[in-house]
């Protein structure tokens, strides 16, 4: 499927651009599509030679026969013209579902593999309104539009040649009004183009604040913001309103200025014809013909208008889909695949999320981590903990630096192969439509039924997932919202202990649990000690002190490094963010039990 297509400067090259969507392997079919419209265009321009007959020979001679045979005849011709409607709709609609579900499907596949830099510059709801509503107007002109528009183009073509074979002079009439009605199609008819295309763009951002605000619906409850967020949709739907409104009125004008040409010019050949018929210079037959011929090309022409403004609508909506394919991910793969153990070096790393930024996000870190060991990262809000994890698992690249995975520079490796040997559980346990079997078995898809359960316990996860109403079988809905946080990220990390990578990267996967399931789950993790390189991020210090080393990073910096005893030894930043922490602690238990006496140890 060809969508490398020309901007939609006019009418000829938006129809281009829309029947470039048809698959080499649909060509068969299209010119099936196409020989069934010239038939019912011939058939159609066929009643005009009839009416002649009928009109001269059965009405005017009063001959029965005549009369009778021509009007078995046209029964026929209308039989035919049924089924060749039947036909033109149910093969365009076939190839318009096959073209589109083709487009669809290549789009969203390649949404898949653009990095996370792009959607933080695009918004997911207008994405999503490219995949769903701009399909829809590409559908529909594919079903609908583009058969009528090549049907009435051969009515035209058709319907000008009957008129000079009947009456070339009756004929110039007509050809005076065609290209006066280019007028409004190429001056209008860009102001269709920019209109339509502004107001999908508004429909786009209005589909973006719904979905936003959905998303985070406790949050707009929790701040009683219903109102503000009501306000906002109001008058971003009233911007839209306007814009479509702009669209519609440019449109009806294009093709109302269309009619009135034609249809002008119709009345002027009747009017002259109808002269030529009381002065016995052309048969009333002739004359019937020509005006039925004539009332097909202005039918045709006025079609052509506003089925124009609707290939418009689409070539505009195949702009915004192409806009997304043209896009391409910041982050090139490698060719590497060996084998992956597991010890990772960050070399004087600097990175920046926006080059426009001075503050870089890690600013020369260096650090190493061997094969089965077991290190925690720690530090303050923005020290640049998660970053270290995206940078390793290439969701963005090093500004400056070096980042190796055994020995090999990870961007040598092939980016499936790299991220295959890591699994990741985010702080943001993210879980998706679909059952809870499901969702863990995204980790390793050809696991069997033992080893998602074995999973399951190792994350503290079975027990509740069992007592579901369909245990493991159970739908979790959008986004796992049946579950709670704790829930979630049981899940998750057990859909990462399932994937049995080589690395396992924790960010703040324990935070939303109880103490109870956090200490078996620590005790899981240590299990894997010498098995599995596990690199953890916690803010809970508490949580951590087993590591075999822990860094504690400020500023996008390593600012200190060691076991738990070590740095709580050398009494700098990590000894103090552990007193703060159990500082804390101490003071909530004696608000919480007044009575208690002494220090908390």
């Amino acid at each position: 499927m060809n969508t490398k297509t020309r901007p939609a400067s006019s009418l000829m090259a938006s129809i281009s651009n829309v029947v470039s969507l048809v698959d080499k392997r649909q060509y068969g079919l299209f010119a099936l599509m196409i020989a069934v419209l010239v038939m019912s265009a011939g058939i159609t321009l066929g009643f005009g030679l009839l009416l002649k007959g009928l009109v001269d020979k059965g009405f005017t001679n009063n001959d029965i026969s005549h009369l009778n045979h021509t009007l078995y005849i046209m029964l026929g011709m209308i039989v035919m013209l049924a089924l060749g409607s039947f036909a033109r709709l149910a093969i365009s609609g076939w190839l318009s579902e096959k073209i589109v579900s083709g487009l669809r499907i290549r789009a969203y596949a390649h949404l898949l593999t653009l990095d996370p830099s792009f959607y933080q510059r695009r918004n997911s709801a207008e994405i999503s309104s490219a995949l769903s509503a701009d399909m829809t107007t590409i559908s529909t002109v594919v079903a609908s539009s583009l058969p009528l528009v090549v049907r009435h183009s051969l009515m035209a073509v058709g319907g000008l040649t009957m008129l000079v074979a009947t009456s070339p002079q009756l004929t110039l009439l007509v050809l005076v009004a065609l290209p006066l009605v280019g007028i409004p199609v190429v001056l209008i008819g860009r102001i269709v183009r920019k209109r339509s295309k502004l107001a999908q763009e508004h429909a786009g951002t209005l589909g973006g604040m719904v979905g936003e605000s959905l998303s985070a619906i406790q949050t707009v409850q929790s701040y009683t913001a219903e109102g503000t967020f009501l306000g906002r949709y109001v008058a971003q739907s009233s911007v839209a309103g306007q814009a479509a409104m702009r669209q519609v009125f440019s449109r009806s004008a294009m093709v109302a200025s269309i009619i009135f040409i034609l249809f002008t010019a119709l009345c002027a050949v009747m009017w002259v014809g109808a002269h030529d018929v009381m002065q016995g210079e052309m048969s009333a037959g002739a004359l019937t013909s020509f005006v039925f011929y004539a009332g097909i090309v202005a039918s045709a022409f006025s079609v052509l208008g506003d089925m124009g403004a609707a290939v418009f609508r689409a070539a505009a909506a195949l702009d915004r889909v192409n806009g997304l394919l043209a896009e391409e991910t910041a982050i090139a793969s490698g060719a590497n695949a060996k084998p992956v153990n597991g010890s990772i070096a960050f070399e004087n790393v600097v990175f920046r999320y926006n080059e426009a930024v001075k503050a870089a996000a890690l600013d020369g870190l260096t650090l190493n981590i061997r094969m089965g060991e077991t290190v925690a990262i720690v530090g303050d809000s923005g020290a640049g903990k998660t970053t270290v994890f995206q940078l390793l698992m290439r969701f963005y690249d090093a500004t400056s630096g070096r980042i190796t995975l055994d020995g090999q520079d990870i961007k040598t490796l092939d980016l499936a192969h790299l991220r295959r040997a890591i699994a990741y559980v985010p702080q943001d346990s993210a879980l998706f439509s679909g059952s809870v079997r499901e969702n863990i078995l995204l980790g390793k898809p050809d696991a069997t039924p033992d080893m998602v359960e074995a999973a399951a316990r190792q994350a503290m996860a079975h027990d509740f997932i069992m007592a579901l109403p369909q245990g493991y079988e159970t739908p979790l809905g959008e986004r796992g919202m049946r579950l709670s946080g704790g829930q979630k990220q049981r899940i998750a990390l057990a859909r990462a202990l399932l994937k049995s990578a080589p690395v396992l990267l924790l960010d703040e996967a324990t935070a939303a649990l109880d103490s109870n399931n956090e200490k078996s789950i620590q005790d899981a993790v240590q299990a894997l000690h010498g098995k599995r390189t596990v690199v953890i991020i916690a803010h809970r210090l508490s949580t951590i002190m087993y590591a075999d080393r822990i860094y504690v990073m400020h500023a996008g910096k390593v600012a200190e490094a060691g076991t738990h005893a070590e740095l709580l030894a050398k009494g700098g930043l990590y000894a103090r963010m552990v007193a703060q922490q159990f500082a804390v602690a101490e003071d909530k238990a004696r608000r919480e039990y007044p009575d208690l006496t002494g220090s908390i140890q």
